[in-house]
């Protein structure tokens, strides 16, 4: 195992005074785990003196001593040097192939720098025997010499990587040749020294560069949230309206690697290369949001607001629009997306516990406590910090929003049982087992409950981190059997019932539930565990047999996979009758064999088109017909607001005038429409026999297919141009 001594040696964690640090010295089947008070930095000297020795010098393990101390070789050195593991750190060691980068802080090599510019980025050629390296270098006609301390790894590159020149390199070590910073290619090959040949579009010839010269473009897809990057000093086509805040939403992307960003203060989607753009959080519905404190005027206005109100997302057109609701508002307030600040996301009352994805990370209130013990949001504070009140401890402790996540609390009323992981309850059995159940009676605002368990005297008093919900059916509930169940007699995981009772024994709940499936004379007795709540059917609902039954257990009675059928009533097991004309024998069918059937409301997304029986749509056609399929970008007041991708601006119709059509997906395998006399933008080298896959979709709706034996090229092609290929799917 190979070790150098450690450029830093501080560990900080907030409202820390100790600090743990383990080490795993796999080479030498040794571990060390080592408590050490904190100070503000150590001293510039190390416990055993540095004797002939720097911060960049590495050696290997040599051996570990009784008391932990390591001893370690170092290159010229007569003896082992004695050394603190809590000085010391793991080296990455290096193999042939690896790409790495030659320290920038590097000033003078030991086998001397030749040219070599600090920086640079290159590929090990070969290992020596005494572990120093050989580093190809795209500029240098052999392998350079080094030691590994004087490289460092970094990410390799990779043969269809799309790459662009760093903002900070202003003159490339191979001439531009037409490039520009906004210029982005595609890696075609790599060099045995890491020289790269870029495929750049419009260009007659590959490119060659320096992989220290260039830096990966993100892999980007119509619908990311994007804002310009922090070290772009202006976009391919210039700022416009656009600021460094704004934050927008890819709409389409071009071969030549420009993108078009739609903005919700811009009728137009905003040009520019993918290389000046970064990709940031999304917006969710649901989440909380108010005005960042630097607004003095936000994009949309403040529409009877103000810089304190606090509403949550109820729905984000395409251009990224914030639809605010705000309590006590009729209507939605809208904002734009580099004008919002998500809140934490917490409330006063959530109960919460440490994050496990935290790790081993110190975490001083926690540790002392357990990091399954659950507490209370008593109130939030500026930046992110909550105060939080727990039954396990005396007065509140602050800690940051991140470091927490909410759980569901324990209501009154609620069935519990302790946790299987329990051996001993914060406070004691006290006359409980670990097979109890009980019920909440009580829950304090420090989230300590009180329990009525069966069979025990009294209130319990407990920690909710010990307990743990039981799923309790009421009667009358709608219930499936889960996959773990068995079968019993016809019923089968899957299977619908309804819960017409809980078991007992000697006046305690022994966990079990009975069902009523139709068909069946007794009723089904097993765990709650082995159940699932569903909605129920009601009279009223109109149902269809599910595709993947294929012969109803209660039979077709003349009825097909077509037929679309009413409740007329719901039986006490769920069997369902279904209404048919007078005179005929009422259809019986088994819950678990059929669909709801719903209007479902045209949202934000959908693709849709005009339904056949508008002769003439109330804002009329304009150059839209029935045949047209366009993507809903905009919802409010029954209106919706279409893009087609034959028009520049949206098309404003009533919500009940059109109706959704199924979307296209990238991989979809489709073809020409037959009969289509002349495609939107022209058949290209396509025939009506052509058959293609799509690559990729516009905000829009525009399609980019490739057609086979096309070479290379996209086709571009309105959706109603296009249908899928029924003999490849």
């Amino acid at each position: 195992m190979r070790v150098w001594i450690k450029p830093v040696l501080v560990r900080a964690w907030a409202d820390m005074d100790l600090v743990q640090e383990i080490f795993f010295l796999h080479d030498v089947g040794f571990s060390l785990k080592l408590n050490s008070l904190i100070v503000a930095i150590y001293c510039s000297f190390y416990r055993f003196g540095w004797r002939g020795q720097s911060r960049d010098s590495i050696g290997t393990v040599l051996c570990v001593d009784d008391d932990g101390i390591l001893r370690v070789g170092f290159p010229g050195a007569s003896r082992g040097w004695r050394a603190d593991p809590a000085e010391m750190e793991r080296v990455e060691e290096f193999k042939v192939g690896d790409w790495v980068r030659v320290r920038p802080s590097l000033t003078a090599s030991i086998h001397g720098m030749e040219a070599v510019t600090p920086g640079s980025i290159g590929i090990v050629y070969s290992i020596r025997p005494d572990s120093s390296l050989l580093l190809g270098l795209c500029y240098l006609a052999t392998p350079w010499h080094c030691e590994p301390e004087e490289v460092e790894p970094v990410e390799p590159f990779r043969i269809g990587d799309q790459v662009c020149v760093k903002r900070s390199v202003a003159e490339p070590r191979y001439a531009w040749g037409g490039e520009t910073h906004h210029s982005v290619g595609k890696i075609i090959e790599i060099e045995t020294d890491g020289l790269l040949i870029i495929d750049i579009p419009n260009r007659s010839t590959p490119w060659q560069a320096d992989p220290s010269d260039m830096e990966r473009v993100e892999n980007f897809k119509v619908g990311d949230w994007v804002r310009v990057k922090a070290s772009v000093p202006s976009p391919k086509y210039g700022w416009e309206d656009v600021t460094r805040n704004s934050i927008g939403i890819i709409h389409s992307l071009e071969d030549d690697g420009d993108m078009g960003v739609a903005f919700c203060f811009r009728s137009k989607p905003f040009s520019c290369s993918v290389a000046d753009m970064e990709k940031v959080q999304p917006f969710e519905v649901g989440e909380k949001i108010h005005l960042m404190p630097s607004i003095s005027q936000p994009r949309l206005g403040w529409s009877n607001e103000t810089a304190a109100t606090v509403g949550a997302v109820t729905r984000i057109d395409m251009d990224g629009t914030l639809n605010i609701k705000v309590a006590g508002r009729s209507s939605l307030w809208k904002v734009a997306p580099g004008d919002a600040e998500r809140l934490t996301g917490f409330a006063v009352g959530d109960w919460v516990r440490l994050k496990p994805s935290l790790g081993s990370r110190p975490t001083y209130d926690w540790n002392s406590i357990g990091k399954e013990s659950v507490a209370v949001v008593h109130s939030i504070q500026d930046s992110g910090y909550l105060e939080l009140a727990g039954c396990f401890r005396k007065g509140k402790w602050i800690t940051h929003c991140m470091d927490v996540e909410k759980v569901p609390c324990l209501k009154i009323g609620n069935y519990v049982r302790f946790r299987a992981v329990i051996v001993e309850p914060r406070w004691g059995w006290r006359d409980a087992r670990p097979d109890s159940r009980g019920i909440i009676t009580g829950v304090h605002a420090d989230g300590e409950v009180r329990v009525s368990f069966f069979g025990v005297p009294g209130l319990w008093r407990g920690d909710p981190a010990d307990l743990e919900k039981e799923e309790v059916f009421e009667v009358g509930d709608w219930v499936r059997l889960k996959d773990v169940s068995g079968c019993w007699k016809s019923v089968k995981p899957g299977s619908i019932g309804v819960v017409h009772g809980i078991g007992y024994e000697q006046d305690m709940w022994d966990g079990t539930v009975h069902v009523a499936f139709c068909g069946e004379q007794e009723r089904w007795v097993g765990p709650a565990a082995h159940l699932e709540a569903v909605d129920r059917l009601d009279v009223g609902q109109r149902v269809k047999i599910k595709k993947c039954v294929k012969q109803p257990r209660f039979g077709w009675s003349t009825h097909s996979h077509a037929s679309i059928g009413t409740i007329s009533s719901v039986d006490a097991d769920g069997k369902l009758r279904i209404y048919t004309p007078a005179g005929s024998k009422a259809w019986m069918i088994d819950p678990a064999e059929v669909d709801r059937l719903e209007e479902e409301k045209v949202q934000v997304g959908d693709w849709v088109k005009v339904r056949e029986a508008i002769m003439t749509p109330t804002y009329q056609w304009g150059d839209v017909t029935h045949a047209s399929i366009g993507v809903v970008h905009r919802a409010e007041d029954g209106e919706l607001r279409i893009a087609f991708c034959f028009r520049e601006r949206l098309w404003v119709c009533k919500e009940w005038e059109v109706e959704k059509v199924r979307a296209f997906r990238v991989g979809d395998r489709v073809r020409i429409k037959p009969g289509l006399v002349m495609p939107r933008w022209g058949w290209g080298m396509e025939t009506s026999a052509s058959r293609g896959e799509i690559t990729g979709i516009d905000a829009n709706g525009k399609l980019r297919i490739r057609f086979k034996w096309r070479d290379g090229r996209l086709w571009i092609g309105d959706p109603a141009d296009v249908v899928l290929d029924d003999i490849s799917t």
